[in-house]
């Protein structure tokens, strides 16, 4: 057995038993005192970096660990604008909107990579993280969302969308209704980026019953945790993604890895012109 999959059947164990939550406290401590030294001196070689909490950064990243929230986060951003450059056709005053955008790693340096006619708006069910980014990160909307649709956005009303780790996190029938509405809010010809875990998952870490469920199905919740939280875990096979979640889209790429640091499927697709 894998140090993987041992983490898996004890994460399992203590989330039938109801003590996930508790035990996600105590790594949360481990991790901080795991960090304090490299986190010392990131915070005297960047002293004007403005940081989120860091509850907020475990609970969106799993790691209150600021050189990877820093860096990971300008790799991120690049890579948006990479993928814009290559299929936008006009990004003059365009809008872009990440969806789920937790404590601003990535969104935070979209400002530098685009030019400064894009408009930048992001959301996040967690207000807390909101609220930390409308006061230190300047010239982007922030707003909250709901757990569940819709969105305070007019139909038609973005370029692209971009969404990183978040439908790992949501219910199968949560996740089909927030692609319905991300769909709405989309121009025709308008891109969306986002992430899945899939087929490595399905190779590293899933029970064997959990390999049945993803092989019949197409996707498997590990639920008994507060939805949209990061340890309620969604598995998509890409063959659901494909004839469940993209039905209304037109598959541009679909890379078993692509977006930096993290071992998720990435999808760029774009909706449909009427």
């Amino acid at each position: 057995m894998t140090y993987k999959l041992f983490r898996v059947r004890l994460q399992h164990f203590f989330r039938v038993t109801g003590l996930l939550a508790f035990v996600e406290n105590v790594r949360f401590y481990q991790k901080g005192m795991a960090y304090q030294k490299s986190n010392k001196m990131f915070l005297k070689e960047n002293p004007d970096f403005a940081l989120p909490p860091a509850h907020l950064a475990f609970d969106a990243y799993n790691a209150p660990k600021w050189k990877f929230y820093k860096y990971s986060g300008e790799e991120t951003a690049k890579f948006i604008r990479e993928i814009a450059g290559k299929y936008l056709e006009d990004q003059s005053h365009a809008t872009i909107y990440e969806w789920g955008c937790g404590p601003g790693r990535v969104i935070r340096h979209l400002p530098a990579v685009f030019d400064s006619t894009v408009k930048i708006m992001g959301s996040d069910y967690n207000e807390a993280s909101v609220a930390w980014c409308q006061k230190n990160i300047p010239g982007i909307r922030f707003f909250n969302n709901g757990l569940y649709p819709p969105l305070a956005l007019d139909d038609n009303t973005c370029d692209m969308i971009y969404s990183i780790s978040v439908f790992t996190h949501l219910s199968e029938e949560t996740g089909l209704k927030w692609l319905q509405e991300l769909n709405r809010i989309l121009k025709p010809g308008g891109l969306l980026l986002f992430t899945t875990l899939g087929e490595h998952s399905y190779n590293t870490e899933l029970l064997p019953s959990e390999k049945k469920l993803y092989n019949k199905k197409g996707i498997v919740v590990r639920g008994q945790y507060k939805e949209g939280k990061k340890m309620f875990l969604t598995i998509h096979n890409p063959d659901y993604v494909k004839e469940n979640l993209l039905k209304e889209f037109e598959i541009l790429e679909h890379k078993f890895a692509g977006v930096p640091h993290i071992f998720q499927e990435c999808w760029i697709v774009r909706k449909k012109y009427p």
